[in-house]
């Protein structure tokens, strides 16, 4: 093999030492041209490899796998994007949301006050264009929740609070907030969850419903549609109003976003039942990864194990 390795080399001689000839005789701007041109391609082509994709082209919803927290991502056709939750800030859900094609986000929810819901939003305000923060705080006093409230009022993003009622349009998407109602003024409620904010994303015939941490004690007595697909309640905690909560909503796919080996042991032995004997498809970021559901022509795809960020 050495042997036709040298071989091949004198053979392939001349021609080198031609072409640098040639090469030579070119006049000096000429091969600054020729060589800008090179390096011009070479990094052409190590961009198109390194860059993040484009928007999805269909809409599409991503379960993202944040470990033992919460972080969706709806986009729509035409670019438009909205994150509710950005799970706790080791996860870097910015890096996540990035390689999923996201440039600019049309919407932000902070659902509840809670680290593994708020904690990874301060550096997605940090590194996107927001145009809209939806404030599910509450009224709360954490300073941390707190601070990204000041944050997006210091980068000039628009903020409204999360109260049922409230419509909001991004795109093709639209999103109607169903809970929580106005309370009176005084003192948040010690419990969060129980006011965090439950929506349902639509576009055309397809409906999403996101509850955050919100259980069936506050689900139940709302008026709630039909849907597509769902994110179970609470990291999949146990809940007996669940049944009750399916039969509701009629989900054909949920999707627990839930830690690995977490220490709270979600999710529960019967949540999983209940979706079992309901939900004809069911998925837990903690085994499946980001869980990626993509609407096209009316049928819906799913996709597991989508890549994490790098």
């Amino acid at each position: 093999m050495a042997l036709w390795i040298r071989r091949g080399s004198r053979r392939l001689e001349p021609r080198r030492l031609a072409a640098g000839a040639a090469w030579r005789r070119l006049y000096r701007p000429r091969r600054l041209a020729l060589a800008g041109a090179g390096v011009a391609l070479v990094g052409l082509v190590l961009w198109r490899l390194t860059a993040p994709p484009g928007s999805p082209g269909a809409l599409t919803v991503s379960f993202l796998d944040v470990g033992q927290g919460d972080a969706t991502l709806i986009q729509d056709a035409g670019g438009a994007a909205v994150l509710f939750d950005g799970g706790p800030p080791e996860a870097r859900v910015a890096r996540l949301i990035r390689n999923l094609g996201v440039k600019r986000l049309s919407v932000v929810v902070a659902t509840h006050q809670s680290r593994d819901h708020q904690g990874g939003l301060p550096e997605v305000l940090e590194r996107f264009p927001v145009d809209l923060f939806l404030d599910g705080g509450d009224g709360t006093r954490d300073r941390a929740f707190r601070s990204l409230e000041a944050e997006a009022a210091r980068r000039g993003v628009e903020s409204v609070k999360a109260v049922a009622g409230e419509t909001l349009h991004a795109g093709g998407l639209t999103i109607q907030v169903l809970w929580p109602t106005p309370r009176e003024p005084g003192p948040p409620p010690g419990d969060p969850n129980e006011r965090a904010v439950a929506a349902v994303v639509s576009e055309g015939g397809f409906r999403l419903f996101l509850s955050a941490d919100a259980e069936s004690p506050s689900l139940l007595p709302l008026g709630l549609p039909r849907v597509n697909a769902m994110k179970v309640p609470h990291h999949g905690s146990a809940d007996p109003g669940l049944p009750q909560l399916l039969q509701r909503l009629h989900p054909q796919v949920a999707a627990i976003e839930v830690g690995a080996h977490n220490l709270y042991g979600h999710p529960r032995p019967s949540t999983l039942a209940a979706l079992r004997a309901q939900v004809p498809h069911v998925y837990r970021t903690d085994r499946d990864g980001t869980v990626q559901l993509t609407m096209t022509g009316g049928q819906m795809t799913i996709r597991t194990g989508v890549a994490r960020g790098s």
